[in-house]
Parts: C-alpha cells; structure tokens; sequence
C-alpha cells in the first residue's frame, strides 16, 4: 500500500470511530449538546488532533446526518430490491422504515424530529435524504400511477418542477426518468410514510392504537395497504 492509500485508509478508520462515538453520545445527551471535545476525550485523543478531523459541532451534525439517511436508504434498498412487484416493493420500503426508526429512534428523530437550534443543514445532505424519496417516486412510476386531472393542476405542476429537477440531479437520474405525476405522488406517499412513522414514535397514537408492538405493526400495514390501494400501486 502507498503512503497516501494508507493515510486514507487510516483516515476512514478514524472517521469511523469519530462518528461511532458521535452516535452514541447521540443517545445519551440529544443533538443539541453533541460535544467534539466529549467525542475526543472518548476516544483518547487530544482535542487539538479530533478537529483535524471534525472541526465543529455542526460539522459534526453533518456527519452524523448524512451517516443516518445512508443507513435507513442502505436498510430500506435491500429489502426493496428483493420485491418482485411494485406493490410488493412498496410495502417493503414502508415496513423497512418503520422498522429502522424503531431500532434508531435517536437518529431518526435528529433527520425527520425538530431541527437542532442555531444549525443550518448545508446542500451535502440533501442527495443523502433524496434516495428513499427517489425510490418511491420509481416505484410509483413503474406502477403506472394515474392521477386525476383535475387534481394535478398545472400550479401543482409549476410548483413542483424544481423539485423534480432537484431529484434528478441529486439522484444522477436524469429526466424523463422520472414523471411530474409520479413525482407529486411519491412525495405525497413519502410525507405519509413518514408522519406515519414519527405519530408512532412519538406517541402521538396513544390510546388510539394499541399499545403492543404487534398492534402498532398491524395498523400501519393497513395505512400501507389503504395507501397503496387508493394510489393503485397495489
């Protein structure tokens, strides 16, 4: 291995235990008092030598940001890609979510929960938050979704194209792959899936639905299949 090969290697290696250290002090004192000097003093290094590597707070929010949407995108794609059909894909997105906030509930609330006082999500998160989006924009697509015109007016167009135009670029997938109504639907699905998924989290459905896992799992199957149903991905 060359020198500059064993520099990166040794530099991922750190990023990685950088933010390890990072998710977990996530856990125990919430977004807002992440620490890069607690961070250090974790993981035996002098603070001088962590800021070489993160240098701030929000640098360190970044990270841990982008880190997250990777992780629920990466959970979420493999058990899409084993759906033979699009309603089946669907459902299998859906399922994943849930599935992934639950286990992660601490980093699932710093991505879709209450924004971090005084910090400023920059431009290298958004391709990151777009790749669930984009897959349920392509499942929609591939079922042939049709919407009604009246409802997809052209101000619904208009406001909605850069958006579209967004995607694309930060997908790598280039228009027409992606339709202006496949597009208004997937975000609409995508808004639900994950009001769904916080209203449980958060326990906004207490006393709503039952209180078992197996409970709070049955309803949201059926939002899933209601959804699916009445948008004809099903």
């Amino acid at each position: 291995m060359t020198e500059s090969g064993f520099r990166a290697r040794n530099r991922a290696a750190i990023m990685a235990a950088i933010t390890e250290a990072a998710n977990r002090q996530l856990v125990e004192v919430g977004p807002a008092q992440l620490s890069v000097r607690a961070i250090a003093r974790d993981l035996g290094m002098a603070s001088s030598a962590i800021y070489r590597y993160v240098s701030s707070r929000d640098e360190l929010l970044t990270l841990l940001i982008i880190d997250a949407y990777d992780d629920l995108a990466a959970a979420v794609e493999v058990r899409a890609d084993r759906a033979p059909d699009p309603g089946r894909r669907w459902r299998a997105v859906g399922l994943a979510c849930r599935e992934w906030a639950l286990a992660n509930p601490q980093r699932f609330a710093l991505i879709y929960g209450s924004p971090v006082p005084g910090y400023a999500a920059p431009q290298e998160t958004i391709a990151p938050a777009t790749r669930i989006p984009a897959l349920l924009v392509g499942i929609i697509q591939q079922a042939r979704v049709q919407i009604a015109p009246a409802a997809y007016s052209d101000r619904v167009a208009r406001s909605l194209r850069p958006g579209l135009t967004g995607m694309a670029a930060w997908t790598g997938i280039t228009q027409p792959a992606y339709s202006e109504a496949a597009f208004a639907v997937g975000v609409m699905a995508w808004t639900h899936m994950i009001g769904s998924i916080s209203f449980e989290l958060f326990g906004h459905r207490h006393g709503v639905v039952g209180d078992s896992g197996a409970d709070r799992r049955a309803y949201f199957e059926f939002e899933l299949a209601v959804l699916a149903e009445n948008l004809g991905v099903s």
